[in-house]
């Protein structure tokens, strides 16, 4: 049974393990909205973009000056939101490491504190 146990945590349990780690990744990189963050990098924020069409000279350069400024505020915003994201996914990623290591080693940790255990209880 010992031996069915170690099998499965070290064959079945670390797939599966791995599967969640990267869920987890998949989430986030969903509740930041990456792949829209990129692929609209550089629309104007909301969509808020001014036609110019039929409108004066001046009218244009204002509407021209507005939508590059909408253009620049959404970039600003999608930077900072991937920049967050890339943090959030640095630290999860060393959680997830940290994790790893400690799934290879507990069914080491768990017979070395049951034999301290035992030691104990003897002296």
């Amino acid at each position: 049974m010992l031996v069915e146990y170690i099998t499965w945590w070290y064959s079945q349990g670390l797939l599966k393990l791995f599967k969640y780690l990267k869920a987890f990744i998949v989430i986030l990189a969903n509740v930041f909205s990456v792949r829209m963050a990129v692929t609209t990098f550089f629309a104007p924020w909301k969509r808020d973009n001014t036609p110019t069409k039929g409108q004066p000279l001046d009218v244009k350069f204002k509407i021209w000056g507005f939508n590059l400024i909408a253009r620049g505020f959404g970039m600003v915003i999608k930077f900072f939101v991937l920049v967050v994201f890339l943090l959030v996914f640095v630290i999860l990623l060393a959680l997830e490491v940290a994790v790893s290591l400690l799934w290879l080693f507990l069914p080491f940790l768990v017979a070395e504190i049951f034999l301290l255990g035992i030691f104990y209880l003897q002296s």
